[in-house]
């Protein structure tokens, strides 16, 4: 069979493809796993870099926090600082006010007591002029009524007299008429 190739060339030449496809996919693995190292190793690093970053705003941040929490303490100590010393200036004031009052209350009171004395005073004027000026007006009705009655005794004593003349004409007339009539 010398055309036909040999069997185990045949074999040995498919063993060798096979190993070469070994040797490859071997190398191709291997350079594989460089890469994946290479890779991993930069991830690592990667995320210590991050790590490192972020420790090092975890720091910033921290800082910048103690330092808000100053400024917010000392402002707040100010704050408080400030409106003590209000409510010290407030309550002065209103300590002086007081003091005020009560002086003008105290230089109030002496006149307040001689207003009041004179008010009496002035009460007890008007009571006696008001019962004065009753009194006069209660004279005055009585002398009013008195002379009314006067005019009327006047009034009826004028009648009784005008009366009294007016039957001496009326009795003269008559006399008079009769005279003449008997008188021819």
């Amino acid at each position: 069979m010398p055309g036909e190739p040999d069997p185990g060339l045949a074999l040995q030449a498919e063993n060798r493809e096979l190993k070469n496809a070994i040797a490859a996919l071997r190398a191709e693995l291997e350079q594989a796993r460089h890469l994946s190292e290479v890779a991993q190793a930069n991830a690592v690093s990667n995320v210590h870099a991050e790590m490192a970053q972020l420790r090092n705003t975890v720091s910033a941040l921290r800082a910048e926090l103690e330092q808000q929490d100053a400024v917010r303490e000392d402002a707040v100590r100010t704050a408080t600082f400030a409106s003590q010393g209000e409510v010290r200036q407030l309550k002065a004031t209103v300590g002086a006010l007081h003091g005020a009052l009560e002086q003008a209350h105290l230089e109030a009171e002496p006149r307040m007591h001689e207003a009041a004395a004179l008010s009496k005073g002035e009460i007890s004027q008007l009571h006696a002029t008001s019962a004065a000026l009753r009194d006069a007006l209660e004279q005055a009705r009585n002398t009013h009524e008195e002379a009314i009655a006067a005019v009327h005794v006047q009034y009826r004593a004028e009648i009784a007299q005008l009366q009294a003349t007016v039957r001496e004409l009326r009795g003269r007339l008559q006399t008079s008429i009769a005279e003449s009539r008997g008188a021819p």
